[in-house]
């Protein structure tokens, strides 16, 4: 049923549902929904249901025209895909579209309405900048089992480190490791949403071409009104759709600077390691250096003045976990993380203070 009406909801906030509702194609009917600050949820409810909504600081709500805001924009394109779905079992879906076009939350949607139709949703977050499923500089995968209003109360199964918090520069290489994480989604999903950063403009749109021939989806989904977007993907051998973008899905540079910060100390955690040095190898990039070629190498970040607060991705085989070097000294290497067992540590350009991340100019 299409809502009559939709109630935006932008956090910090709380809300309890008194009556039927949707948010997102998730039934959160009789129940008491927490909105993080920053973001924007569409409440549907059907008539004589009630919300009582309590604000934080700099939240706010409103009432919104289901025909720019709530799922009701997004009824047709699902359908296509869950008919492809249906047809081919297991299908590759890459979203596209400037930022604040709403990708994160036609995620959510599109996965929510998939677990509807019982088939495996496994959603892939590629945007480093601001991502839901990873922190900044890294890209996450996780398996959906149950429906969600908030992709960030989602635990992530497996992780890409990148080191940036922007591809330009680097695009070859985040092409790479969308790919890598998509290969090993694979077998866990009916679905695999791809969802990709809001780097379209320019050198952009030549950018999401080359990471859609590198993922060959099935489907391309274009949020918004990019015409050189839209043209260029639908070159390709895949099916492309255009959605509308949602209206509502606005984040100030403030509320972006907040949101990410919050998610590099949500990864970080409160524990600390000490390991020798002579059992680490450090990776950036694709370079592996032991510490002997730290002291050789010419590249800044193997300095270990400059790796003094650095972000970093943590593992063995495999990112496992993330970190912030706190020093290396006496032979050892001393970072601030929950991780406790890991021979790689992988380098990026981010330094993370208790108030800030900056990118580090080297």
């Amino acid at each position: 049923m299409v809502a009559r009406r939709v109630r935006m909801v932008k956090g910090p906030a709380t809300v309890a549902v008194r009556g039927s509702c949707r948010v997102l194609g998730n039934n959160v009917s009789c129940q008491i929904i927490s909105v993080r600050a920053g973001k924007a949820l569409p409440f549907e409810p059907d008539y004589g249901c009630r919300l009582r909504v309590r604000l934080g600081r700099y939240g706010r709500t409103w009432t919104a025209d289901p025909a720019i805001a709530g799922t009701s924009i997004w009824h047709g394109v699902v359908r296509e895909i869950l008919a492809l779905a249906n047809e081919q079992k297991r299908i590759t879906v890459m979203l596209t579209g400037d930022t604040d076009t709403g990708k994160s939350t036609f995620s959510a949607y599109l996965a929510n309405m998939v677990l509807a139709k019982e088939m495996k949703p496994c959603i892939i977050d590629g945007d480093i900048g601001q991502g839901d499923l990873a922190p900044p500089s890294a890209i996450g995968a996780a398996v959906m089992s149950k429906p969600v209003t908030d992709l960030r109360d989602i635990p992530a199964n497996l992780f890409e480190f990148v080191g940036s918090i922007s591809p330009a520069g680097i695009e070859c290489f985040v092409a790479g490791k969308l790919r890598s994480i998509t290969d090993r989604c694979t077998s866990f999903g009916n679905v695999i949403i791809v969802n990709t950063d809001g780097y379209v403009r320019d050198n952009g749109v030549s950018y999401k071409m080359q990471l859609a021939e590198e993922l060959q989806p099935n489907a391309i989904v274009c949020l918004g009104d990019n015409l050189p977007l839209f043209d260029k993907l639908e070159s390709g051998p895949w099916q492309v759709l255009r959605a509308k973008a949602s209206s509502q899905a606005y984040k100030s540079r403030s509320e972006r600077i907040g949101r990410r910060l919050d998610q590099f100390i949500r990864y970080v955690g409160d524990g600390f390691a000490s390991i020798a040095l002579e059992q680490i190898r450090f990776v950036y990039i694709d370079g592996i250096f032991s510490p002997f070629e730290m002291q050789q190498s010419p590249m800044k970040q193997l300095e270990p003045e400059n790796m003094e607060g650095m972000f970093v991705g943590l593992g063995s085989g495999k990112v496992e976990g993330f970190g912030v070097i706190a020093s290396i000294a006496r032979g050892r290497l001393n970072v601030q993380t929950d991780a406790q067992v890991f021979n790689k540590v992988y380098l990026s350009n981010i330094r993370l203070d208790k108030d800030r991340a900056t990118e580090i100019k080297f």
